[in-house]
């Protein structure tokens, strides 16, 4: 229990520090809703979201054919040499791939302008977001570095810099000069550009400009077979926007977007910190003895924390929108439940796949998100024409349920995590318990209804405590550090 707790404990530290620069982004970024909403129209959001998903297609790829497999490499090596020329080879690599993507890609604009957002005359906007594409999927790279470092608070620094960046920027171009999306997409190149400047110059100056072919040929090896992984995986998370668009209206897309923003806070909130050091810590951890039940109980308290989350957006969100963002906007919040369900338990699959990570079989993410983008294929065909938001939300719900029990299933005949399913069960019931307890409060006043909702959910551990969730040794643990505070007073 000790080991399980020290290692709770560093996660913990480091996941805050990774979390606080998280939520400070999301924060603001909510409130700039009232922004964004009154210069933006549903239609303009869904230009802006079809853009965005479009290019981050081909960034994506690139850094899973290139950089996905950095840390993986990185701690194959003890000798710093050796890691520093695995950044290197990566930065140089990628920096190549992604300008002949983008001198490829740039022929192709106006196409996409016509059939993506039917407005051809706007294929300059394509082509800022393909510079910002090729930057930021360079940028990866030294954030990985910082993270392989466990530089957290340089890594929080940064990304806090850029979300002033970005801020500012956004306001200048969207608000003063009324640029509307082409001022969010200069926002998001200039910042790019900086961080570029910022980031990755004074890495590669402090690591060395050196290229190993044979490093570059394994990171590709580990890489290339998550690429069709990578196409089924953006076909379930963004190929709904496009049925929306075809089967409804640029509109739809856009409060669709919007909804499917809020319904991943819970993994912005707490999935991505905590993997900022947890995916390069279990390569470190697997070989020591009762790794299996450390891994077991980390799992639990994630579920634990990302649920508890989820249930808070899940809850306010309505309010929220009503509060921070205009009347016209306001329809987005009746998928954000489904969506966090969906994507709660999409979050998963970072601890499941430990045993296919581990032994470098990424061909079976292939197969799993291949089929899974098949899946979602069809249900988006068969649910959004007759169901709009709600079919495209139930069919991303679906298709995360069915990766996850393939990535679960393959991947524990490799590593077999031990999972508290009891344990699980109780955060799941008390969950929903408070869910639907919260959905029966309808109050005049705004703030009112908030606060009673808010106050339900802060009941979460102790709805967790009279389930008798909580173990022996964790209560303890809790009244002993109670009691050494209460000493030190």
């Amino acid at each position: 229990m000790a080991g399980i707790l020290k290692e709770s404990k560093l996660l913990a530290k480091h996941s805050m520090i990774y979390g606080f620069g998280t939520v400070v982004n999301r924060v603001v970024a909510i409130m700039l809703l009232p922004i964004y909403t009154r210069y933006l129209t549903p239609t303009d959001y869904g230009v802006k979201e079809l853009i965005g998903l479009t290019v981050d297609v081909v960034g994506v790829l690139l850094a899973t054919a290139v950089s996905s497999g950095v840390l993986r490499f990185y701690f194959e090596y003890e000798d710093e040499k050796r890691r520093n020329e695995v950044i290197s080879t990566a930065s140089i690599g990628l920096t190549v791939a992604a300008f002949i993507a983008f001198f490829f890609l740039s022929f192709f604009t106006k196409p996409m302008a016509t059939y993506i957002i039917d407005a051809p005359e706007l294929y300059y906007y394509f082509n800022i977001a393909l510079v910002s594409m090729w930057l930021g999927a360079v940028n990866n790279v030294g954030f990985g570095y910082l993270r392989a470092k466990k530089k957290s608070l340089q890594f929080v620094l940064l990304s806090f810099f850029r979300l002033l960046l970005a801020v500012s920027f956004n306001i200048y171009f969207i608000v003063f000069l009324k640029l509307g999306v082409l001022g969010v997409l200069l926002s998001t190149l200039l910042v790019a550009v900086v961080t570029t400047c910022v980031l990755n110059v004074p890495i590669l100056f402090g690591v060395g400009l050196r290229f190993s072919n044979a490093t570059f040929k394994d990171l590709v090896k580990f890489g290339l077979p998550m690429v069709p992984a990578q196409i089924g995986a953006f076909a379930v998370h963004l190929s709904d926007r496009y049925f929306l668009k075809a089967y409804a209206s640029i509109a739809d897309a856009g409060l669709y977007s919007l909804g499917y923003r809020f319904g991943t806070l819970p993994g912005t909130f707490i999935s991505t910190p905590f993997n900022q050091i947890w995916q390069p810590r279990r390569f470190e951890l697997y070989k020591q003895p009762g790794s299996e039940e450390l891994f077991g109980k980390i799992f639990t308290y994630y579920v634990a924390l990302v649920s508890f989350a989820g249930l808070g957006v899940a809850v306010l969100t309505k309010e929220v929108l009503m509060v921070m963002a205009d009347q016209k906007f306001w329809s987005a919040y009746a998928i954000v439940p489904i969506i966090i369900l969906a994507n709660i338990i999409f979050t998963l699959n970072s601890h499941l796949d430990f045993g296919i990570s581990l032994m470098k079989k990424t061909k079976y993410f292939a197969y799993i998100d291949g089929s899974n983008g098949f899946l979602i294929l069809i249900l988006n065909f068969l649910l959004i024409p007759k169901y709009g938001i709600y079919g495209a939300a139930y069919a991303t719900l679906i298709a995360f349920v069915y990766k996850t029990t393939l990535v679960y299933l393959t991947s524990r005949r490799i590593y077999r995590i031990y999972i508290e399913i009891k344990r699980i069960a109780i955060i799941a019931i008390s969950c929903l318990n408070l869910f639907y307890l919260c959905s029966f409060i309808e109050v005049e006043n705004i703030y009112f209804g908030f606060i009673i909702k808010l106050i339900i959910i802060l009941s979460f551990p102790i709805i967790l405590y009279l389930f008798r969730f909580y173990s022996y040794e964790e209560k303890e643990f809790v009244i002993n550090k109670i009691k050494i505070k209460y000493k030190k007073k």
